[in-house]
């Protein structure tokens, strides 16, 4: 009789079993925030690691509608007397004039930067376009279109020059004695007041 008047217990509910609409919904969301958590984390920890030099021939070939600041590209100059820094540069250089036609900006800048550092820079520079001309001669046949006008024309003139540059000794010659003269004179000034020479950062990039 005692047994019959104990109050029966009601059955415990089973917790409730993951993997429905919401808690999917909030998996995903879960994973896509902490995805681009990683992502920021990554590029953060890239630039840390990012050198001088990387930065300063990242924005000298950068594929933007802008030129390069002269101060910028005598740093790369001077940094190019060191053999390890002048590996980097030409790595990144070579880089940029075998991009293709949509990327014009970025071919036509490392052009410009190559004859630049040819006037510019250490003679190591000088060697090494001179002994991988042919990927700058095949660039004077480059072309592409863009708003119904050929962007390729600056490259192809701008490739020209160089080969010609690093072709002639007596050319060459003069023209580094000119950059020398130039950098005497106005290395101390800003890169707004000091006119490029040689290939500066100025340029039509639009």
């Amino acid at each position: 009789h005692d047994l019959a008047r104990r109050p029966r217990r009601r059955p415990r509910r089973a917790p409730p079993v993951a993997g429905g609409p919401r808690d999917v919904e909030a998996m995903n969301l879960n994973s896509v925030t902490s995805a681009l958590g990683s992502v920021k984390k990554a590029a953060a920890r890239a630039a840390q690691r990012e050198s001088p030099l990387e930065k300063n021939l990242r924005e000298a070939m950068s594929n933007q509608n802008w030129g390069c600041p002269n101060s910028l590209m005598h740093d790369i100059a001077r940094s190019s007397s060191h053999w390890e820094d002048c590996q980097v540069i030409m790595s990144e250089l070579w880089a940029a004039v075998q991009e293709k036609g949509p990327r014009w900006r970025r071919v036509l800048k490392g052009l410009t930067l190559a004859e630049f550092l040819v006037k510019n820079g250490s003679e190591r520079i000088i060697d090494d376009v001179r002994r991988d001309q042919h990927k700058v001669r095949c660039l004077f046949d480059f072309s592409y279109q863009e708003d119904g006008k050929d962007k390729g024309a600056a490259v192809r003139e701008k490739a020209k020059a160089i080969i010609e540059l690093v072709s002639d000794m007596e050319l060459l010659r003069a023209e580094r004695d000119k950059a020398r003269t130039h950098r005497d004179k106005f290395m101390g000034m800003s890169s707004a007041d000091s006119g490029g020479y040689g290939g500066g950062g100025g340029g039509n990039y639009g």
